[in-house]
């Protein structure tokens, strides 16, 4: 029989959760550190089950950042029970994943590294999340007011204002959260948030820059879910075929099929195909191709440990000198001069 471990705790107030756990250190010998400064938090729990740490942020009025990484050795249960107010959440799961059930509502899910959830908390919640012994899971979470959200709304007007009207009245529906994939440059600045090289003030300029930075990526892939014009000749059995075709093609990025192959892989003909980029991505099939291979070379390129000419493999192009050319014409600087930076 496997080995099994529990924590609990009730309060989203940081010190009321701190004080929690001061209780079950005296009662189960629970190793803990803390660090408190100004605007943040760090924790790091130590026991049979593993290590959990993290850093909590206070970037301004209404956004909040987390960062959080269970090092869990048994199988762990993490019950939370919050009060707290109304809020939508970020939440992107570099590595590792878990499961989560909200008891006494049909909502759960799984989260797997490379997605992240956008959801709205309406207020007191309790949540069973189960870690998987052996397993590192890192997260990156981001809690957010409606009324940023609001202010946000008040200051756009462009696309960006029909998604934030529909996240606002998602408020009147209860919990509820929407699963996707993380982009590269999603990924970048993820990276770029964990392994952030500054202290005291420009952390945190640069922490909220970062977090400001990754609202509006997810802003914008959600503007790909709002419904199409009335115009559009799309149903809605093509569209999910699309997102199959956008998917093939991210999965293939170092050899992608050809355009009738893809259609043909996705079940939709090639005419609907490149209507339907067009339509939702607004850009051709392979147009979507060159921007994500770009913004993932520019991830890897960011991150370090490749080459040039094995980053331009990676993102399927045989020759570096072509490579270098596409890349330099997207972001006015070469992939060496990047990666030397």
């Amino acid at each position: 029989m496997s080995t099994y471990s529990k924590i609990s705790f009730t309060s989203t107030d940081f010190q009321d959760m701190l004080a929690e756990f001061q209780q079950q250190i005296a009662l189960q010998d629970v190793g803990a550190t803390y660090r408190t400064a100004e605007n943040e938090n760090a924790w790091e729990l130590r026991n049979s089950f593993g290590i959990w740490s993290g850093q909590a942020i206070d970037l301004r009025d209404g956004l909040d950042l987390s960062l959080i990484e269970f090092d869990i050795r048994e199988h762990l249960r993490l019950i939370t029970e919050a009060q707290m107010e109304p809020l939508f959440g970020l939440s992107f799961c570099v590595t590792g994943g878990f499961f989560t059930k909200f008891p006494g509502l049909a909502a759960e899910y799984t989260a797997c590294a490379n997605e992240v959830y956008a959801g709205f908390f309406p207020g007191t919640i309790k949540a069973v999340s189960e870690f998987a012994a052996g397993r590192k899971s890192t997260l990156v979470q981001m809690r957010i007011s409606p009324h940023l959200f609001e202010t946000f709304a008040e200051v756009s007007s462009d696309q960006s204002q029909a998604a934030l009207a529909q996240m606002l009245a998602d408020t009147q529906t209860g919990l509820h959260w929407q699963t996707r994939k993380t982009t590269p440059a999603m990924m970048l600045a993820l990276y770029q948030i964990l392994h952030c090289p500054y202290h005291g003030l420009t952390k945190r300029f640069y922490l909220e820059s970062k977090t400001l930075e990754l609202i509006a990526l997810k802003l914008h892939q959600f503007n790909e879910q709002l419904p199409l014009p009335a115009t559009s000749t799309l149903k809605p059995d093509d569209i999910d075929r699309i997102y199959v075709a956008r998917d093939i093609l991210i999965r293939d990025l170092e050899d992608p099929p050809s355009l009738l192959v893809l259609a043909k892989q996705a079940g939709i003909n090639s005419f609907k195909l490149k209507q339907g980029f067009r339509q939702i991505f607004n850009t051709t099939v392979f147009g979507y191709l060159h921007a994500y291979r770009m913004e993932e070379a520019r991830r890897l390129l960011e991150i370090g440990g490749l080459n040039v000419t094995q980053v331009a493999q990676r993102v399927g192009y045989a020759h570096p000198g072509k490579f270098s050319a596409a890349f330099k014409k997207k972001f006015g600087i070469s992939p060496k001069a990047l990666k030397s930076r």
